[in-house]
């Protein structure tokens, strides 16, 4: 019988982490990135985003980010989350909620942007680099889908 795909929302960190390599990125996570973006390759996850994920990864690099972000989105196993009304109102609460917390805590609107998205696509889990958004989620700021930092799944062996 098949298995359900497991269901990752990556915010533009992710992306941005994987693509650059950047050195500010633990190498146990640039790997689980690696690892599971090769494995929405292969269809054996999906990788979930916002449709805000262009400007905030590929910024103003013309034509090449243009190519890359066409790729991404040919994949079947890439899905992107449009943002509408209803998503900006519950970014909106969810900041405020953020600021009125003690202490409280400053939501950029754009993660908050990336959290609905995931919340609205039903994903298994949020994945950023953002250990400040993984505390917010913690202490149950943000949305009851899991927001954690990128890791890749032991495999249970039984002997």
């Amino acid at each position: 019988m098949p298995t359900r795909k497991r269901r990752l929302y990556w915010d533009a960190c992710c992306f941005i982490s994987l693509f650059s390599s950047e050195s500010t990125t633990p190498r146990l996570q640039l790997d689980a990135l690696q690892t599971t973006f090769d494995e929405m390759l292969a269809g054996k996850v999906k990788i979930i985003t916002s449709d805000a994920y262009r400007a905030e990864v590929f910024g103003k690099d013309g034509p090449e980010g243009q190519a890359i972000a066409e790729q991404f989105e040919a994949c079947p196993h890439f899905e992107i989350v449009p943002l509408r009304t209803q998503a900006w109102d519950m970014a909106g609460e969810m900041r405020k909620r953020c600021q009125a917390a003690r202490p409280p805590r400053k939501l950029k609107l754009g993660d908050a942007l990336h959290i609905v998205a995931g919340t609205i696509a039903r994903v298994d889990e949020i994945w950023t680099t953002d250990g400040k958004l993984v505390s917010y989620y913690e202490d149950g700021l943000l949305t009851s889908v899991v927001v954690c930092l990128p890791y890749l799944k032991q495999l249970k062996i039984e002997f």
